[in-house]
């Protein structure tokens, strides 16, 4: 059996808890659109950021958000990573707000393709690792 190496004190579950209520409530509300536009693109910036610092990408959270809008022509590989990785969550979230997606391998292979494009050899995009 499972041995979490944490105990879930009083104190974590009532954090849990309060971000549980949060996120009902945020999600019950209606916001205007220009609020909801701008929520999603800082929610990609932190995710570009969060999910390409985890693979090795040197790239402050500042610089990644001015790659971002600004979107230079001519990048190093650290910022081809992070643009490829936006284009990626922009294209998968287009696919889930018109319920034309599903998760299987294939769609995994497409997103792995868009964001290893430029970076790693033509034959190696697309395709999960043995």
């Amino acid at each position: 059996m499972f041995q979490p190496k944490y105990t879930i004190t009083n104190k974590i579950l009532g954090n849990i808890k309060r971000i549980t209520e949060i996120v009902a409530n945020l999600n019950n509300r209606n916001f205007p659109r220009v609020v909801l536009l701008e929520m999603e693109r800082r929610a990609r910036e932190m995710s570009a950021y969060s999910s390409t610092s985890i693979e090795g990408n040197p790239l402050p959270l500042t610089d990644v958000k001015r790659i971002i809008r600004n979107k230079p022509e001519f990048i190093r590989d650290s910022e081809k990573e992070v643009l490829n990785y936006n284009k990626a969550l922009i294209k998968l979230n287009e696919e889930i707000r018109d319920k034309k997606t599903s998760l299987n391998i294939n769609k995994l292979e497409r997103i792995q393709k868009m964001v290893t494009s430029g970076l790693i050899e033509d034959y190696r995009c697309g395709h999960i690792r043995k």
